[in-house]
């Protein structure tokens, strides 16, 4: 029986954020004290890690970090901020028949090339479809946008699904939409031209784009809320 929504394990603490020193840390107010987080997301999450916002977090064993950030209050929204998990949101939303019906999910993190994908699957025909997957929290007016920060990885993977499609498999990239507000996805052209380049050529080529919105309730599960319409193209 299919399941209606994916569950979190639930955060053993809350806080304020203070500050970001890099990619990988930031310092939060935590039962009074001034501790390090590790925030497992690539992107700069500037409209989401302000001074003063509350946070949600996993007590964190080992590393130079006390807490692992999961996600990020608005008040009007929880927004989930924890990419490690993005790929399994994704393979439950494919073996459930929420995306992709019919589709299976194969394996994690296949190699193609000198490199690997996020998902292998394969169709209900038996062909081998490789996906990627790309997280989403940037919303402007109703416009979620793609990256946040440049990505010179996430333009190579495009090229390397159109590359996959040349050879005959079939290929997708799924953008996990993780705000409620989002009514329409686009590349992010002004801040990161080439991925908005190599997106493009990728789509003209034969790679098929999605986008997907999940809202994370105050119960701690990622509620399916529908497709996202692209424009890109």
């Amino acid at each position: 029986m299919a399941m209606t929504a994916y569950a979190l394990r639930r955060p053993d603490v809350s806080g304020t954020f203070l500050e970001r020193l890099n990619r990988f840390v930031g310092i939060a107010e935590i039962n009074g004290e001034r501790v390090r987080v590790h925030i497992h997301d690539p992107g700069r999450l500037r409209e989401l890690l302000r001074p003063g916002v509350r946070i949600y977090a996993y007590n964190k064993v080992g590393g130079k970090t006390r807490y692992y950030l999961v996600a990020v209050d608005l008040g009007d929204e929880l927004v989930l901020v924890n990419s490690a998990i993005h790929n399994d949101i994704v393979a439950w939303l494919v073996s459930n028949g929420i995306v992709l019906r019919g589709y299976q999910v194969v394996r994690r993190e296949p190699v193609f090339g000198s490199g690997r994908f996020d998902l292998l699957l394969r169709s209900p025909s038996g062909k081998e479809a490789f996906m990627e997957v790309k997280g989403v929290t940037l919303v402007d007016n109703g416009v979620a946008k793609f990256p946040d920060a440049p990505t010179t990885r996430g333009a190579r993977h495009m090229l390397e699904l159109a590359r996959a499609v040349e050879l005959g498999y079939e290929a997708y990239v799924l953008f996990l939409v993780l705000r409620s507000g989002a009514i329409v996805l686009r590349p992010n052209s002004e801040l990161d031209p080439k991925f908005a380049e190599a997106f493009r050529f990728a789509v003209n080529h034969g790679v098929k784009a999605m986008a997907y919105k999940l809202v994370l309730t105050r119960d701690w599960v990622l509620v399916p809320s529908g497709f996202v319409s692209i424009e890109c193209c």
